[in-house]
């Protein structure tokens, strides 16, 4: 384990904290993506709105209402060609809160907003555990896992990067990836795929978390497997 910040900024407001770090994170996101409201979708296909299903295994989406946009959380007109955040709620168990953001290009310094930034300017306490690997059909993937901590609320969160056809899962590893695509003449799409549910348990919110990233990749359109990991 290795915590990656010891405490939250001391002005994180309790309705920050109240809102979790996944939906602090997603609003920052939805910021960068407002500068790019009046722009065609460069992808030709249809947004991540219309392509999410509506129930995920034994999960079925929610909407959800009053995302809080932090003061101050200005972003690049670089940042998001497209972005999904929605809540998938179960009859038994934990919900799941998940962001998908995607970016047509990832050139230079575009950063996609990864938890280790968003969340400890929400006022969590992130813990970092081992990566593990997602066994799709066709395609394994390396994801983080994380537990994110504040006054009101333990979130278990896992994600992942996709850089064209890499799966980094630091900043070092995902500037590398673009640098090195960059320099064969490629210029890679990107993708974050965020997932966290509320609970204290680490090891039974991991399981919870790796059953839904397994069921969503196994409902995907083979359009949206290819934003999710790349591959139909």
């Amino acid at each position: 384990m290795s915590a990656l910040t010891d405490t939250g900024p001391a002005d994180a407001s309790r309705r920050e904290l109240l809102l979790g770090g996944a939906l602090v994170c997603a609003a920052a996101a939805a910021g960068a993506l407002r500068f790019r409201s009046d722009r065609s979708q460069p992808t030709g296909r249809p947004p991540l709105e219309q392509l999410m299903p509506s129930r995920i295994g034994e999960w079925v989406r929610e909407p959800f209402a009053d995302v809080l946009i932090p003061q101050g959380e200005a972003a690049e007109d670089k940042t998001y060609d497209d972005l999904f955040t929605g809540y998938y709620a179960a009859e038994a168990g934990s919900g799941i809160m998940l962001l998908v953001a995607y970016g047509s290009a990832q050139v230079g310094d575009t950063e996609l907003h990864r938890p280790e930034v968003c969340y400890p300017a929400a006022g969590f306490r992130l813990s970092r555990w081992p990566d593990v690997s997602l066994d799709f059909p066709g395609e394994r993937v390396r994801a983080a896992v994380m537990t994110a901590r504040a006054p009101e609320r333990i979130e278990q969160m896992l994600y992942w990067s996709r850089i064209g056809g890499d799966f980094p899962t630091t900043s070092l590893e995902q500037r590398w990836s673009i640098l090195r695509q960059t320099v064969r003449g490629a210029v890679p799409d990107g993708v974050l795929v965020r997932m966290s549910t509320i609970t204290g348990d680490r090891e039974a919110g991991l399981a919870i978390l790796e059953r839904f990233a397994g069921e969503m990749v196994a409902a995907a359109s083979p359009t949206l497997r290819g934003v999710l990991v790349g591959s139909a």
